[in-house]
């Protein structure tokens, strides 16, 4: 039975990690980890899962955890040593890659899965049990998807993950099984691979920060040879945008990074992206949403800053 790694990076929300947690335990698949990497929430969000650990009655053999701080890690820390449940405190707010990549990078010479999954994610008690059995039928390069369904309802978020829209740098999710052959990259919300994609491919790239890291990760395991693919029996239910909103810094990261996408990997179509992107800021100033506006101006000017510095 292979081992699992199940990856949660929390970020000042513990509530929905808490419940993320709550149904990670419930699982039906006996040989995991849970690994959940605190992003330097500042709000005592370790304690709170801690305790929660400590009170809660886990199966047997799963209420001890462990905690290890990130400047802990950089010690020899053998993953086999694990307890079922372990905490890592990050130092610093290293977005989404970055506090990932603390734990994957203890992990990549494992023989085993890794399942990164959203703290504002709940699972079925049978998701991880029908994602190893699909896996294990797969080629050894494949990068699966789940499906996922909006929380507290039995309604088709999206299948997997989403195409790319390269001339707007949007991305469009997958809603359709008919159009899951079309898929560019798998949602790093539920991320299902072998420790290997990760040694083989490398870590999730950090300069993003938030948003198309996994986009990025994807993308380029495709065209090195990697399969995508959706796992239909495999059920995560998606609070959709709890963990950051859809304020300033949702446009913000997303208008920067998916330029910074474009160009690296279809620089020709970024006339038409700047022109998309503009559509977008003088949609958001007219309807009065001047904080997502901001966000998009910021964010074109972060990319050229970018651009400008790189030049030089």
């Amino acid at each position: 039975m292979p081992r699992v790694y199940i990856l949660i990076l929390n970020y000042r929300n513990w509530q929905d990690t808490m419940e993320c947690l709550e149904s990670v335990f419930r699982l039906q698949y006996p040989n995991f980890h849970a690994i959940v990497i605190d992003n330097d929430s500042g709000n005592n969000s370790l304690e709170r899962l801690m305790d929660w650990a400590e009170n809660r009655q886990l199966p047997p053999g799963s209420a001890s955890y462990q905690y290890f701080s990130s400047r802990d890690l950089e010690k020899t820390i053998d993953p086999d040593s694990f307890s079922r449940l372990v905490f890592i405190q990050n130092e610093k707010n290293s977005g989404f890659a970055g506090g990932n990549n603390v734990a994957l990078k203890l992990l990549i010479d494992q023989n085993a899965f890794i399942w990164l999954l959203n703290p504002d994610m709940v699972v079925q008690e049978n998701t991880l049990t029908e994602l190893v059995n699909f896996a294990l039928n797969q080629p050894d390069r494949s990068i699966i998807g789940a499906v996922i369904k909006f929380y507290g309802r039995d309604k088709i978020h999206f299948y997997g993950g989403s195409r790319i829209r390269f001339y707007s740098a949007t991305a469009r999710p997958i809603t359709s099984p008919a159009h899951i052959p079309r898929l560019d990259y798998i949602s790093g919300g539920s991320l299902f691979t072998k420790a290997a994609s990760f040694h083989d491919m490398g870590l999730l790239p950090e300069e993003y920060f938030l948003y198309w890291e996994e986009t990025d990760w994807c993308y380029r395991a495709t065209q090195a040879g990697y399969r995508l693919a959706v796992c239909f029996t495999a059920i995560c239910y998606d609070k959709v945008g709890t963990s950051i909103g859809r304020g300033f810094l949702a446009e913000y990261y997303y208008t920067r990074n998916g330029l910074i996408f474009v160009s690296r990997y279809q620089a020709d179509k970024i006339p038409f992206v700047f022109f998309f992107s503009l559509f977008r800021l003088l949609k958001r100033t007219l309807s009065g949403r001047w904080d997502r506006a901001r966000g998009i101006r910021e964010g074109i000017k972060a990319y050229l800053k970018r651009e400008t510095s790189e030049v030089k």
